[in-house]
């Protein structure tokens, strides 16, 4: 190595000023409080009560009693609805099953017990039903389940003869195809052509391949089209209405909008949360003079906490609250059932709030709000925008223009991404490529154009 005589060795002592923000243990709590939504923050309450001897409920701030029912007015209040004659009785049982939590391993079992199943029948039958997964599917081969039963392959069979025979119509299968050609059978059309499509052509009509497949099985296009129309309106997962009660998500609205005299209020729920206050009882503890040190201490660092988790909880309402207004404020119209979102971004909201993005962020991600439109996750009344006009609409609102063209088209001549493209350019000065045309369009679960073409 050459030596240079400029290169400089050894140590240097310099004085720098630069910002830099340390997340303090108190910071951490007020961010973690404000990201909460109300059923955590009601637990976590819950939790520091337990743990902090600082902390109290104040009961004065309590809300009063609620007032008697008037049963009565209860009664009239109420519209009881006849059975249709034409209603299917398992139909409704399987709806009052769902509301009830019940799994659907959990429905089959009850209805079995009733069946009448006698012998060996009735357990197999059983512990099929335990067998299917949420989706209502058979996965494990019979061979396994003999194996692990000791059970003959007959009777396994005529168990699965019996749990298929079930409703919802379609379970015990063993795969899609299977599936689809019991809800076929059940609902007496299981023509050669329909039963023909769902052994071999599901991904042909996935694809709208109408043409193709007219062509392939020497029919008439709309013998194909009607056809895939019925094979549409069966329930490839019919288990799914049930699922399982550990996976129920109960939502509570963190923040209510309402329409007063014509005016938007928002207002922050408060009762999931107990008003909290420092024990006066503790709080004599600390200030008097006969406690030793160490329980001082103890009881000066519970303090610290305690004031920190209060102010968090008041800071975390009083965000919310400047936050839902500003987005209230923007979308006022949607919210009065005037018009469509507007595009409204995080920065857009920050800035008009006087908070940084990501504390919008926090305050929307998680938490609902109920509105007089319905309840809604408050950050999906964000929108992003596009030029149009010399304004901006929201992406919503191009959707929905979309949809609107699509749905007023002519069936035998649908219309391309492309001409989409052009008519929202045309007709509401809006400039999107056919790309983002298509992006939309599957967004919303629409065909593309061959799949939707209808022939007569």
């Amino acid at each position: 190595m050459l030596y240079n005589k400029n290169m400089k060795q050894g140590y240097e002592l310099t004085i720098e000023h630069s910002q830099k923000l340390t997340l303090t243990p108190s910071l951490v709590q007020a961010i973690n409080v404000l990201q909460m939504n109300t059923i955590q923050l009601e637990q976590y309450v819950q939790e520091q009560l337990l743990s902090n001897p600082m902390l109290e409920v104040d009961e004065s701030a309590r809300q009063e009693e609620p007032k008697p029912i008037d049963w009565a007015e209860y009664a009239r209040s109420v519209s009881y609805e006849p059975v249709q004659a034409d209603e299917d009785p398992e139909d409704e049982n399987r709806e009052l099953a769902a509301r009830a939590g019940m799994t659907l391993a959990e429905y089959l079992a009850s209805e079995l017990q009733f069946s009448g199943l006698r012998g060996e029948v009735l357990p197999m039958s059983l512990y099929l039903a335990g067998c299917l997964d949420e989706d209502g599917y058979l996965r494990i081969s019979l061979e396994e389940i003999s194996e692990q039963t000791g059970a003959d392959s007959s009777l396994i069979r005529e168990a699965l003869l019996h749990v298929q025979a079930m409703e919802p119509a379609g379970v015990g299968a063993r795969n899609l195809t299977e599936c689809l050609s019991l809800q076929l059978i059940r609902k007496g059309m299981d023509t050669p052509l329909a039963m023909l499509l769902v052994k071999d052509h599901l991904e042909d009509i996935a694809k709208g391949r109408t043409g193709a497949l007219a062509k392939a099985l020497g029919v008439r296009p709309v013998e194909i089209q009607d056809t895939c129309d019925l094979i549409r309106t069966l329930d490839p997962k019919p288990g799914r209405t049930f699922g399982r009660e550990a996976d129920a998500q109960y939502v509570v609205p963190d923040v209510y909008i309402e329409l007063r005299d014509g005016s938007l209020a928002v207002s922050v729920r408060e009762s999931a949360a107990p008003q909290l206050i420092i024990s006066p009882f503790y709080k004599h503890l600390l200030e008097d003079p006969q406690s030793d040190e160490p329980l001082k201490d103890f009881l000066e660092g519970r303090l610290n906490s305690a004031v920190w988790l209060i102010r968090s909880i008041q800071q975390r309402s009083q965000t919310i609250q400047n936050v839902t207004k500003t987005i209230a404020d923007l979308q006022e119209d949607f919210l009065k059932g005037k018009g469509s979102l507007v595009p409204m971004t995080l920065a857009q909201v920050a800035r008009i709030a006087g908070v940084h993005e990501s504390t919008v962020s926090r305050c929307t991600s998680g938490k609902y709000v109920q509105t007089p439109r319905g309840l809604f996750e408050l950050k999906d009344l964000f929108s992003g925008g596009l030029t149009a006009g010399g304004g901006e609409v929201s992406t919503e609102s191009v959707k929905k223009i979309i949809r609107g063209y699509i749905e007023a088209e002519d069936g035998s001549d649908p219309m391309s991404d492309q001409l989409l493209s052009e008519k929202l350019k045309q007709e509401n000065g809006v400039s999107i490529s056919r790309r983002t045309v298509a992006k939309y369009r599957e967004a919303m679960g629409i065909p593309s154009s061959s799949a939707r073409k209808r022939f007569e």
